[in-house]
C-alpha cells in the first residue's frame, strides 16, 4: 500500500515532458503536481493524527484509499491542468491515512522487539515506490499514455487494503480518545519536536541528493544526463536496505534510538563534503549510494523513537507530528 503511494506521489517527475505537452504548461508548472502533493500531505498531517488517535486505522485507512482511487481517476481524466492539479492535492491529503496510519498499524501489530526492523521495512516501501515510478513510469506511458500512469499505480494501494486487514484483525485505535490537552502536549513536547526537526533534516538531505544530484552533475561534472540519472537512482535503492537496516542495527544494541541518529548524521557529513571533491562518474556513483544509506539509516528508527515517546492514546498524533514536519 505504501510503495503504490509513494509511486503515485512522485510519478510526475518521470514523464513530465509528457505533461507539459499535454497541458500546454511549462516546466516549473508541471513540477507543482508534486510540490502541491506534499503541501497536502503536511497540511493533513495533524489533523489526520488526531483522527487515528480516536477511530480504527483500518477504516481510515480504507477511506484514504477510496479517496486516492477517485483523485486519481479524475486526474486522468481532466483535460486542463488546474484541476488536474487539485485532484493531486487531493491525493497527496490521503497521505495521513495511507502512509501516517499504516505506520500506526505497524508499532501496534508487531512486538516491541522486532518493531524498529519491521518500520525500517515499512519505510523502506518509500523508495521502492519512487523506483517504481522513476523506472516504470515513462515504460507505461508508452504503452498506454501518461494518463494511465496516474491509474496504475492507486490499484497497488487497492491490493494492500486485504494485507492490512489481515496483518491487524482487530481495532487498531487508542483506548481512550486523546484529550485536547493531550493534543496540545505532543505540540509542545521538547523531545518531539527535536526528533520531529532530525527527521525533517535526514529526509531534506534525501530529497536534496536524489533530486538536485542529476543536475549537478551534468553541469558541474560533465556527466550525461542518462549516467547522472542511473546514478542518482542509487540513492532510493540504498534505502531499501538502509531503512529496515537502521532498524536492526537499533534493535542490536539494546533497542537504543539516539545513536543511530547521530550516526546517521556523523557519516552523511563527510558525503556531502565530498559532492564538492568528486570529479568522475564512479565516484559520483558511489558517493550516490553512500548517500543513500547515510541519509536514511535512520528514517525508519524516528517512527520507533516517537512511538516510544508518545503518551498512552497519542501515538496516532506524534506519529503524524512527524511526517507533516519531514513534509
Amino acid at each position: 500500500m505504501a510503495a503504490g503511494f509513494n509511486a503515485y506521489l512522485i510519478a510526475p517527475a518521470s514523464i513530465i515532458p509528457l505533461l507539459v505537452d499535454s497541458f500546454g504548461i511549462d516546466k516549473a508548472s508541471a513540477g507543482l503536481s508534486i510540490s502541491v502533493f506534499f503541501l497536502a500531505w503536511g497540511m493533513a498531517g495533524l489533523p489526520g493524527g488526531l483522527l487515528m488517535d480516536r477511530y480504527d486505522n483500518r477504516r481510515l485507512a480504507f477511506v484514504g484509499v477510496v479517496a486516492l482511487v477517485l483523485a486519481s481517476l479524475a486526474g486522468a481524466a481532466t483535460s486542463t491542468y488546474l484541476p488536474f492539479l487539485l485532484t493531486r492535492f487531493v491525493g497527496g491529503a490521503t497521505g495521513a491515512f495511507l502512509w501516517t496510519a499504516n505506520a500506526n498499524v505497524v508499532s501496534r501489530v508487531f512486538p516491541e522487539s522486532k518493531l524498529a526492523v519491521a518500520t525500517g521495512l515499512f519505510v523502506a516501501a518509500g523508495p521502492a515506490g519512487q523506483a517504481i515510478a522513476q523506472f516504470g513510469g515513462p515504460l507505461l506511458a508508452d504503452v498506454a499514455g501518461w494518463r494511465a500512469v496516474f491509474v496504475v499505480y492507486p490499484l497497488i494501494v487497492v491490493a494492500g487494503l486485504p494485507v492490512l486487514y489481515l496483518a491487524a484483525r482487530e481495532p487498531v485505535r487508542s483506548e481512550e480518545a486523546i484529550s485536547l490537552g493531550q493534543f496540545v502536549r505532543v505540540l509542545r513536547n521538547p523531545t518531539i519536536l527535536a526528533v520531529s526537526f532530525a527527521s525533517a533534516c535526514s529526509f531534506a538531505l534525501f530529497v536534496f541528493f536524489s533530486s538536485w544530484m542529476p543536475t549537478y552533475a551534468t553541469e558541474e561534472l560533465s556527466i550525461d544526463l542518462a549516467a547522472a540519472g542511473a546514478a542518482t537512482a542509487l540513492v532510493p535503492f540504498a534505502g531499501i536496505v538502509a531503512r529496515p537496516g537502521g532498524g536492526w542495527l537499533s534493535d542490536r544494541i539494546g533497542e537504543r534510538r539516539r545513536p543511530v541518529i547521530v550516526v546517521s548524521f556523523l557519516l552523511a557529513l563527510p558525503v556531502i563534503f565530498g559532492v564538492t571533491t568528486i570529479r568522475s562518474a564512479g565516484g559520483f556513483a558511489m558517493l550516490m549510494l553512500a548517500a543513500g544509506a547515510t541519509v536514511q539509516l535512520a528514517i525508519g528508527v524516528y517512527y520507533v523513537y516517537v512511538a516510544e515517546l508518545a503518551e498512552p492514546g497519542t501515538t496516532g498524533t506524534c506519529l503524524a507530528m512527524v511526517t507533516s514536519v519531514s513534509t
